[in-house]
């Protein structure tokens, strides 16, 4: 019966085989995607009054103000009036008793000191080493999880010598399937993200692109960029901070404009939805959200030449485009 149920030595070291294969084939695959197509690098934010670790740390560097008060001194001065020769040279030195000068000595910059500077030096202390962590780990990141997928195939081939359990060929058998499973549907899914280009559509301010919340649209006159635009589609190239990129704009009768953004050299696209107010002057700005971030388009021109900016968070990127 114990035969019957483990099956042979035979069967369990084909098992065996087939389990290192096909855990071997698929997280290669995987590793190829996660170094060829997906974007897992990220980066340190060096402003720390812009990050909410930031934050945290200037709490944390308050703490440390308050346990080590006094650390730096005290911050109070005593003002004074000094009073030279018409050589430069230092005739009196004595105390100067301006209200203003003293309480600023005296109370205002002790309690600066103490409560703002002091706690900033402290975070930054604690802030920018933790940033310097991010930022190595950040650029190696996907090779360090490649290496992790490695160590998991290698494992997968030892995987029958150590498992000494009952029924241990399902076990193997479950655990291959798993493992598989995992790193190919992990592939596929980075594979079908970045081919297709899938994006959800970031919505403008006003809810749909240039209405207001009488669900009139604004700001579609003749001038600028706007108005030179034929309803239709139309197909920019152009290049954005040195990186290929084809950009097409669609007009309707109605005044709609949407768009799609495409990197010519990574392959990713980006579905955006565009507007044009009043007070831009006939310039259009168009919405977008790719996988990390949401980007603004703002464009100004013509309908043959459109130049205009890319904004996501505090990245601005340049960017020229020309009628194709």
């Amino acid at each position: 019966m114990s035969q019957m149920s483990e099956g042979s030595q035979t069967n369990f070291n084909i098992i065996g085989y087939v389990v290192g294969a096909c855990v071997s084939l698929s997280g290669l695959f995987f590793i190829y995607e996660i170094i060829a197509n997906a974007d897992l690098t990220f980066s340190a934010n060096w402003n720390m009054f812009k990050s909410p670790l930031g934050s945290i740390c200037m709490g944390i560097g308050l703490i440390c103000a308050l346990v080590f008060w006094g650390k730096f001194g005290h911050w109070s001065r005593t003002p004074v009036l000094v009073t030279k020769d018409a050589f430069g040279n230092v005739e009196k030195v004595e105390r100067h008793y301006d209200m203003i000068e003293t309480m600023f000595w005296t109370i205002l910059f002790p309690f600066m000191g103490h409560f703002i500077i002091e706690p900033m030096i402290y975070g930054a202390l604690i802030y920018y080493p933790i940033q310097c962590i991010i930022a190595v780990v950040g650029s190696i990141f996907p090779y360090v999880l490649s290496l992790l997928v490695l160590g998991v195939i290698a494992g997968s081939w030892k995987l029958p010598k150590l498992l000494q359990i009952n029924h241990r060929s399902i076990a193997l058998a479950a655990i291959g399937l798993f493992l598989t499973g995992a790193f190919a549907g992990g592939g596929y899914a980075i594979a079908d993200a970045s081919s297709t280009g899938i994006i959800d559509v970031f919505e403008g301010p006003h809810g749909k692109p240039g209405e207001d919340e009488t669900g009139q649209f604004e700001g579609y006159g003749e001038e600028g960029l706007f108005g030179s635009l034929p309803d239709g589609t139309i197909v920019y190239e152009g290049d954005m901070e040195g990186y290929p990129i084809e950009f097409i704009i669609t007009k309707t009768g109605v005044g709609d404009v949407t768009g799609l953004f495409k990197n010519i050299e990574y392959g990713t696209a980006m579905s955006l939805s565009g507007e044009s107010l009043p007070s831009q002057g006939g310039d259009v700005s168009f919405y977008g959200k790719d996988s990390d971030a949401d980007w603004v388009f703002n464009l100004t021109g013509n309908v043959d030449n459109v130049t205009g900016t890319a904004v996501s968070g505090e990245t601005e990127l340049k960017l020229t485009l020309h009628r194709k």
